[in-house]
């Protein structure tokens, strides 16, 4: 397994641990508004569900105003919780559809943004941006939750290694 495929499925292990927890908290929790970086949970989530699917686009080669005119479709999970599920696991299984088809994830890739310029760089360094940018959201719905005055639940990498350790027995 190439690392870049080991930390997305650390993604999609945190995504899901937020998304288990969220649903075991009372309903009105994940729309409730909040002082912070977003009004509510389901609002990050979603945003994170629209970011995860710009770069799974930009990776398989679609230009940048492919992906605008394609994002879109997110708009009408706007505060359903449902349906930001689905879109999670469609997009773990597109993202695992993407590694399958790959065989140097250290290949040099070129992306062009109409604001930010070229950008070189390899499919492995912009799984780990995904990465790296969904750790953040996470850290921003357990604040959210604390506010709301219930717990978080811990997605630190390490928990993915111990508990695929231990499910390997």
């Amino acid at each position: 397994m190439t690392d870049a495929k080991q930390f997305y499925d650390y993604h999609s292990w945190a995504n899901k641990r937020i998304l288990n927890h969220i649903e075991s908290l009372p309903e009105e929790t994940a729309y409730q508004e909040v002082q912070s970086v977003f009004p509510s949970i389901s609002d990050v989530l979603l945003h994170m569900c629209r970011a995860d699917y710009i770069w799974l686009k930009t990776l398989s080669g679609a230009t940048y105003q492919e992906v605008i005119d394609s994002v879109g479709k997110f708009e009408a999970a706007h505060r359903d919780m449902a349906v930001i599920n689905g879109h999670f696991s469609e997009l773990e299984a597109q993202y695992h559809d993407f590694f399958s088809r790959q065989t140097d994830f250290e290949q040099q890739v070129l992306f062009q943004h109409p604001t930010h310029g070229t950008l070189v760089t390899t499919y492995t360094g912009v799984i780990l941006h995904v990465i790296n940018h969904g750790t953040y959201h996470r850290g921003n719905v357990t604040a959210m939750l604390r506010q709301l005055g219930h717990p978080g639940v811990p997605t630190d990498y390490v928990y993915y290694l111990y508990e695929k350790k231990e499910s390997k027995g």
